[in-house]
């Protein structure tokens, strides 16, 4: 993983992570495509509800993910017995916390739900809160085969956990074979959770496997209180940071929710278009996190400017590709979500707003490839904490004064989030610059 340099170098390490990654998103825009296939309200209402469980669900994963950084580092320093464990006390810890996740989902649901999105969201809500530790234990597993170069792994599991969820949302959405009970969001909710809970067994089994069992000594589970702490102490402020970022897009979402139920639509168009596209970026950080962990524990430092000018290219090359699918394919790309009638005036904002989400998803990426190269020195704290930041100061707090004043609307929101990336991600390369953020040592 540490050899020469290349745009193919980065770009085949991060393919798989960009596979895993648009298996996850796709769970949750393939709910949307089905659930607008099914009425306008379960698509709107589940889209409320899953916005408020992402929230947490990130917060794990940026958490766990954590035990990435140290099985890179292991790894690069040839260390391979320690790798596992910073894997087994993520596992644990997210374990624990299904106290936290199913009290939650009983309770919780009429406060983050608006009243006119409650007969769909709440039932989605309850069944996708309470599965949330499951993406811990999944997102603890996939580090470790990323930061090892296994990461097409990850792929295959990918693909059994989306036809999973493309079987289950089908059946128990329209009600096939006589199942009607799970009709709906809650059926599409259940799918979700399936497939995640397939790609999880699947990443067991292979860390399990001879040659992994015997190199990483992965049956080395026991719960260490102390790892676990210094784990944690890396991690859990980036993870609450990260808990404080998606809770301000679920305020953001709330808000327009309560404008108006096109407002709501077209955010959650646009929001399953940014989500459908992050998976490049998404692979791109990881594996920028990757390939610079193994580096810092081969001591060769140096070589980080080149992980990132590299992932920089394949980034924008990317961002050509999908501006020349939203210049002639643009209404294509909006009726996938709506099958039902709406205003034309609706329709044509819904189209239009295709291009300030690009603009926003072209600075994202720099600042995701960026933060991943922050990650591999167990930098997240600082990282996340700064796009938090920006993102209530310069956009949620700006919102809310704009929808108390009836001036709100999505495409107003999305000028504000572009001018928001674009801070975070100054302060981040600045950050990079410096040489503060490498905080691993192996």
């Amino acid at each position: 993983m540490i050899e020469d340099i290349t745009v193919w170098k980065v770009f085949k390490v991060a393919l798989p992570l960009m596979i895993s990654a648009l298996s996850s998103h796709f769970m949750l825009i393939l709910d949307q495509l089905v659930l607008a296939r099914y009425s306008i309200d379960a698509m709107v209402g589940a889209s409320s509800a899953s916005s408020w469980c992402t929230v947490l669900q990130l917060a794990i994963m940026s958490t766990t993910m954590i035990a990435g950084s140290f099985v890179g580092n292991y790894n690069g320093a040839g260390k391979y017995e320690q790798a596992s464990t910073p894997v087994w006390q993520m596992i644990w810890f997210s374990v624990f916390l299904f106290a936290i996740s199913i009290p939650l989902a009983m309770f919780l649901s009429d406060i983050c739900i608006p009243s006119n999105l409650q007969t769909e969201g709440i039932p989605y809500f309850k069944v996708l809160m309470c599965a949330v530790p499951i993406h811990g234990i999944y997102h603890s597993l996939a580090s470790f085969f990323v930061s090892i170069g296994k990461g097409y792994l990850i792929s295959i599991g990918a693909i059994l956990a989306n036809i999973v969820n493309i079987v289950v949302d089908v059946i128990l959405v329209f009600g096939y074979f006589g199942i009607d009970e799970y009709k709906g969001s809650v059926g599409a909710a259940i799918g979700t959770v399936a497939a995640v809970l397939v790609n999880t067994i699947f990443l067991f089994i292979c860390f399990f496997r001879k040659n992994i069992r015997e190199k990483y000594r992965t049956t080395n589970f026991k719960l260490h209180i102390d790892k676990m702490k210094e784990y944690l102490r890396l991690g859990l402020a980036g993870g609450i940071s990260h808990m404080f970022e998606t809770s301000s897009w679920s305020v953001i979402y709330y808000l327009l929710a309560n404008v108006s139920k096109w407002e709501a639509m077209i955010q959650s168009i646009a929001f399953s278009v940014y989500l459908f596209m992050a998976f490049i970026v998404c692979g791109l950080e990881k594996g920028a996190m990757a390939i610079s962990s193994n580096l810092l524990g081969a001591k060769k430092r140096d070589r980080i400017q080149n992980v990132l000018s590299k992932s920089l290219y394949i980034h924008f090359a990317f961002i050509l590709a999908i501006a020349g699918i939203f210049k002639f394919y643009p209404e294509l790309i909006v009726n996938n979500f709506i099958h039902f009638d709406i205003p034309p005036e609706i329709f044509h904002r819904a189209v239009n707003i295709l291009w300030l989400v690009l603009l926003y998803f072209l600075v994202d990426g720099v600042a995701w490839i960026v933060a991943g190269i922050l990650e591999a020195g167990g930098d997240i704290n600082y990282m996340m904490i700064s796009i938090a930041s920006c993102l209530w100061a310069l956009v949620t707090i700006p919102d809310y004064f704009l929808y108390r004043n009836g001036m709100l609307h999505v495409e107003g929101t999305w000028m504000l989030l572009f001018i928001s990336v674009a801070t975070s991600t100054t302060i981040l390369y600045y950050r990079y610059k410096s040489d503060k953020w490498i905080h691993i040592k192996v």
